[in-house]
């Protein structure tokens, strides 16, 4: 895990921590509350089936919006310039529409309650594992348990391991006690606060510093630069992972639990404008830190993932300081308790029980699932240790998760009469293995690249994965149709 470096401690206050303080004791009382509607499993993992558009609203934008869009862009700013949003967030907002306009109907129409359950009556339970698998990796909170490390030492100098923990077990608590319900009502209030807090660092930066005219003179006419110096290979990377909505599990979960479909593409189109919004003031921040290091006024002597630390310490006062550092535990807790909760139903709900062939008692599998949880979050600070950015862990967890089901489902929810089990088994799990195994491969024989700052095995960053896995999940798919075709005859 990074160091981040203590340049921010000098700026918390007393007034900052009774601030964070109070958030996180109100996030507990919610899950306390939520905890008593809970009578079965799908109460605690599907709220019911009951969120309505202005609670999927909010925690649709809290949920998938976590630290690594509020660092990680922001460190993609201070490297890249505007190619931050144009070329690595804007292709997301392509697939966002998709997702409310094309898949969400297709997806209300179907029994289950997961990605990998809806695998499973595509190509039946053999695919489906391997989708449980790819949902875990991808839904293991890596990115805001990594990010929660950075901001504790950034404020309180601590181990950011032990930060980690900390703030992952907060999440951990009210996930347990109250489920989904807990998980929206809480990314409701988190929400708020995130975009607010960001809004208002953003007016401290006009203020003092200017837009992005200004910074344009200051900086050079690359970082404004819609592509900035990013390769052509780069760019297909960060298009193909923004595929990523289209299977999102999250997004699965929330149109499953959906009142109706109304209230599910409402919700995510104007999550889409929020998002938007979101990532642009974010972007602006890290090339206000890109500023304030070129004129002296940040040293640059910590760790690039948390830049957007750093530059909030230095513009807000106190109080809003503490309300800022708030709202970025909000947006990782909204993702760690989300991510949770998905990784936990696929180790049991979608993992466990059906290789028993059994279905569990509500009891045992709100019991299983709930372990299952805690399980998970230990997974996810083993594995934050394994990435030196917030971007190489979210490319790795996205590249897991589109090379496996991208294919797959999208061919079994527009083209059915196409889904064969043996062609979505071959894909699925061709998907997986070439992941893993490339992953693998530059972690054990690759080596740090200070200039790219990433592992490169020879001329291949381990960043480029998907440009090998995802023709692969696609060919065994074609492999596997032509395979049942003849056996058919």
């Amino acid at each position: 895990m990074p160091q981040s470096g203590t340049g921010m401690a000098e700026h918390w206050t007393a007034l900052d921590s009774a601030i964070l303080v109070v958030y996180l004791l109100g996030m507990l009382v919610i899950g306390w509350i939520a905890l008593r509607r809970i009578r079965v499993f799908e109460d605690w993992f599907l709220a019911g089936r009951g969120l309505t558009t202005p609670i999927l609203v909010a925690t649709l934008v809290s949920t998938y919006y976590g630290l690594d869009v509020t660092l990680g862009s922001s460190e993609l700013s201070f490297y890249e310039g505007v190619s931050a949003f144009f070329v690595y967030s804007a292709p997301f907002y392509l697939f966002y529409a998709a997702c409310a306009l094309l898949v969400a109907p297709r997806l209300k129409r179907l029994t289950a309650s997961t990605l990998p359950e809806a695998m499973v009556g595509f190509y039946g339970p053999s695919a489906g594992r391997a989708a449980a698998l790819a949902s875990f990796f991808y839904s293991a909170p890596i990115l805001s348990v990594t990010g929660m490390g950075l901001i504790g030492e950034a404020v309180f100098g601590w181990n950011p391991v032990l930060c980690a923990a900390v703030g992952a077990g907060l999440a951990l608590i009210y996930t347990l006690m109250g489920g989904l319900l807990a998980d929206a009502l809480t990314d409701t209030v988190q929400f708020a606060i995130m975009c607010v807090t960001i809004a208002i660092a953003t007016a401290f930066a006009l203020h003092q510093v200017g837009g992005h005219a200004v910074l344009a003179e200051r900086l050079g006419a690359e970082m404004l630069s819609p592509r900035g110096s990013l390769a052509l290979s780069d760019l297909l990377v960060y298009f193909l992972i923004a595929a990523s909505p289209l299977i999102e599990p999250a997004f699965y979960q929330r149109i499953f639990a959906g009142t109706s479909l109304r209230a599910v593409r409402t919700a995510l189109l104007i999550g889409l404008v929020i998002w938007a919004a979101y990532d642009w003031l974010v972007v602006y921040l890290g090339l206000v830190g890109q500023d304030f290091v070129a004129s002296g006024r940040l040293s640059g002597d910590f760790d690039n993932s948390a830049i957007l630390l750093q530059v909030c310490a230095e513009l807000l006062p106190t109080g809003l300081l503490g309300l800022f550092i708030a709202g970025l535990f909000a947006s990782a807790m909204s993702t760690v308790d989300s991510y949770t909760l998905i990784a936990a139903g696929n180790i049991v709900y979608d993992g466990v029980q059906p290789m028993l062939k059994r279905k569990f008692s509500d009891r045992a599998l709100l019991r299983a699932t709930r372990w299952a949880a805690a399980g998970t979050l230990g997974v996810a600070l083993l594995l934050a240790l394994r990435f030196d950015r917030l971007r190489d862990a979210w490319i790795f967890m996205a590249t897991i998760l589109i090379s496996t089901v991208l294919v797959p489902m999208v061919i079994g929810l527009f083209a059915p009469r196409l889904a064969r089990p043996r062609a979505g088994t071959w894909s699925a799990w061709t998907g997986f293995g070439c992941a893993v195994a490339l992953f693998l491969l530059v972690e054990t024989f690759g080596v740090w690249d200070a200039e790219e700052e990433t592992r490169v095995l020879g001329s291949w960053q381990r960043e480029y994965a998907i440009l090998i896995t995802l023709p692969a999940s696609a060919l065994a798919f074609t492999a596997g149709a032509w395979s049942s075709k003849r056996s058919a005859k």
